[in-house]
């Protein structure tokens, strides 16, 4: 048993130390000088202006503006010029434009650069070789990203701010409080909104209530009309029946009307007098 525990203990340590190295990276002298020369180049293209003295004067915003428009026609005479005397061979416009908008981030985060670091670190990615080169600035240090392709093609520059254990925990804090907060606000947000159900149940039943009172007081005034109406209707028909037993007893010769009586009275035809002829 003790044995099959260090086996497994050895196995894991050896993955591990296999895990945190990275392929070695043989590079020919060719290679290196080009890779150094393309670091200088990209620094004085994108970062700053570099005098003979080596003093680094910032690009202000009509420059940025001009090395952010430029047509295809220029640009394809720019990259020629410096694939003929840099060895500089970006891959696309876009990862040039790339490049200017990723330092331009990292200025905000923080300042422009002022110097960059002698030495440069080699790794392979994903079969691709990147250079980083680490600038200085008043803030921090910031890691220029350089991508290579297996023809020595620039495939992508990015700008990455070097933040302390300090911000990095700050950084994460505010992030954490930040979705919390979003969290407990969308729930705030779905608690009024079930509580505004009640309201509006509130609200339709009022209505409901107001409606049927409405219908109530109007079949009361239907009934009250139909009740004088009918009223109305039986006293006619109460004089009709005076006047009938009036006639009657005249025919029949009698001074009153006492004997007679009506069962009923239904309206003819107009051309009953002329059937009774």
């Amino acid at each position: 048993m003790k044995k099959m525990i260090t086996l497994i203990c050895c196995a894991l340590s050896a993955m591990i130390l296999l895990a945190g190295c990275s392929p070695a990276v043989n590079l020919t002298d060719e290679q290196n000088a080009q890779i150094n020369s393309n670091v200088t180049s990209v620094i004085s293209i994108v970062v700053a202006e570099i005098s003979q003295d080596g003093t680094w004067t910032a690009y202000d915003e009509a420059d940025r503006t001009a090395q952010l428009d430029l047509d295809d026609e220029v640009w394809a005479e720019k990259q020629e010029n410096w694939k003929e005397i840099n060895n500089l061979k970006f891959d696309s416009k876009g990862v040039y434009e790339g490049a200017i908008n990723s330092y331009l981030y990292a200025v905000g985060e923080s300042g422009e650069a002022t110097s960059v670091k002698e030495t440069l670190e080699y790794a392979i990615v994903d079969d691709n070789l990147t250079v980083t080169a680490t600038l200085v600035t008043a803030e921090r240090t910031v890691e220029m990203v350089m991508l290579y392709d297996d023809d020595m093609n620039i495939t992508g520059i990015s700008f990455n701010p070097v933040y302390t254990m300090g911000e990095n925990m700050t950084r994460a804090t505010l992030n954490t409080g930040l979705g919390m907060g979003t969290v407990f606000a969308v729930l705030i947000l779905i608690m009024f909104i079930i509580s505004s159900f009640k309201i509006i149940y509130n609200i339709q039943n009022a209505s409901e209530k107001k409606k049927a009172s409405k219908n109530i007081k109007e079949e009361a005034v239907d009934q009250t009309i139909a009740q004088i109406i009918e009223k109305e209707e039986y006293a006619d028909d109460l004089e009709l029946v005076a006047v009938i037993s009036a006639a009657i007893a005249a025919y029949e010769g009698s001074s009153s009307t006492e004997g007679f009586v009506v069962r009923s009275i239904k309206k003819q035809k107009k051309d009953g007098w002329k059937r009774a002829l």
